[in-house]
């Protein structure tokens, strides 16, 4: 009913084609190892400089991280004073019978 040799030549080429497509991943693999990978970037060979590259790495990054706590200490500082200002409209005023806001609290003499 099956022909064994046409049912193995099959199996072979896919075989084939897989070890093809595995040569291939490797070999980007090995490529993307020697520019360096997420562990690092790869040496230059000149230890001084690689010494000078990491320490002004992590020095930018330093930087980077300190900016974006002041952006977000001066959003804040933003957000707090336009909410004050809102806050300081809304208690100035007058009340309205029909809006849906409760009145200010009356002081009790």
């Amino acid at each position: 009913m099956f022909d064994r040799n046409h049912d193995g030549d099959h199996w072979d080429r896919k075989v084939a084609r897989l070890q093809e497509k595995m040569d291939k991943i490797r070999e980007r693999a090995d490529r993307f190892r020697s520019r360096g990978d997420w562990f690092g970037p790869a040496t230059s060979g000149n230890r001084a400089f690689d010494e000078y590259r990491s320490e002004t790495l992590k020095r930018l990054e330093q930087e980077q991280q300190e900016f974006k706590d002041f952006l977000g200490r001066l959003r804040f500082a933003r957000d707090r004073a336009e909410f004050d200002q809102f806050m300081a409209e809304r208690r100035s005023r007058p009340f309205e019978p029909d809006s849906q806001a409760e009145p200010p609290a009356q002081p009790r003499d």
